[in-house]
């Protein structure tokens, strides 16, 4: 189960973040794990959430409000990633239960959102759209979507969700 939701963050609340997220934090670079440290293996940037508790809490929170789920633990993988669009990446991520996705900053494209595979194929495509939301399991194989435009970038912010529970309406 994929859940998609647009307006995520209020208005004012995505200026903010879009602006502390271009110009205030500083991202390490990421390579696939096990893996020499080449084009091939980058997989972007990184600001790990756990440096700034308040920004994720405040993500958590929303996440929690938003999808109607009570998260118990988030893996410290939690962050937000800068990445270039120049190459799929197709993975699961074994350390966690459920993806949240928040696409932040970037074109709206449908070459620049995120896709999901079913026996090694691609299957499913959802659009970047800044304030989107998506929520799906992590072990389902998905990657973000390579664009033929060189130079292409976006701001994403995942979080890990190690342990949680739905909640009731």
């Amino acid at each position: 189960m994929i859940k998609i939701l647009d307006g995520f963050f209020e208005e004012d609340d995505l200026n903010k973040i879009q602006e502390h997220v271009t110009t205030k934090i500083s991202y390490t670079p990421c390579w696939s794990d096990g893996q020499e440290k080449t084009k091939k293996s980058y997989y972007g940037d990184r600001f790990y959430l756990k440096e700034e508790p308040k920004l994720r809490d405040f993500f958590v929170r929303q996440a929690e409000n938003k999808f109607k789920i009570k998260i118990k633990e988030v893996n410290d993988n939690t962050g937000i990633d800068l990445r270039n669009l120049d190459d799929f990446k197709p993975h699961i991520d074994e350390f966690s239960k459920i993806n949240i996705l928040i696409m932040l900053y970037g074109p709206v494209a449908v070459t620049n959102g995120t896709v999901f595979y079913t026996e090694d194929n691609l299957d499913i495509h959802v659009g970047f759209r800044p304030n989107r939301a998506l929520l799906f399991p992590s072990n389902w194989t998905h990657s973000s979507h390579a664009s033929k435009e060189t130079g292409m970038r976006r701001y994403t912010s995942s979080i890990f969700v190690s342990d949680y529970e739905n909640v009731l309406e």
